[in-house]
């Protein structure tokens, strides 16, 4: 599922709920309501034993997420590595100044994605902020903004 990046042929995101009015003018909402409404459709179309779906992998959109939880209560949920590597790499572009240490940083981001051990992701977190020590904004972009704090959504030892 999502909700940010990836489009049908009328470039509108996967899920799109939209709502009409009184006077039948459409608007784009995405509250959390509509988000539970839509899947627990999604949910009613499988038909496994739990009664929906046995993965979820889904953007970081915390109202989706809260909703996952809520409606498929054994379902596992990843956030997309994918969609996270990217926002990473663009935010690297805007943020380091050096192409040179480009590599160099991203190198150290996915030491952080990919880490194959619980007990060595702190050290691959330390050793990103280290290598950002230049670029403070960057590290505080993937740990403030919630991305580090998220880890067992997507952080290779963590998901398998």
């Amino acid at each position: 599922m999502d909700t940010t990046y990836k489009t049908n042929k009328y470039r509108l995101s996967l899920l799109e709920i939209v709502r009409v009015t009184s006077t039948m003018l459409t608007f784009s909402s995405e509250r959390q309501s509509n988000f539970t409404w839509a899947l627990e459709r999604l949910g009613g179309l499988f038909m496994t034993s739990k009664g929906g779906p046995q993965l979820i992998v889904s953007d970081r959109d915390l109202t989706l997420m809260n909703d996952i939880a809520t409606v498929f209560l054994e379902c596992y949920h990843l956030l997309c590595r994918f969609n996270i590597h990217k926002n990473v790499r663009a935010k690297r572009k805007m943020l380091v100044n050096f192409v040179e240490a480009w590599d160099v940083v991203m190198e150290a981001w996915e030491n952080v994605m990919y880490c194959e051990d619980e007990s060595t992701i702190t050290d691959c977190v330390k050793r990103l902020r280290h290598v950002c020590i230049l670029w403070p904004l960057l590290y505080e972009y993937v740990n403030e903004s919630g991305i580090i704090s998220y880890k067992k959504f997507f952080v290779k030892a963590m998901t398998n």
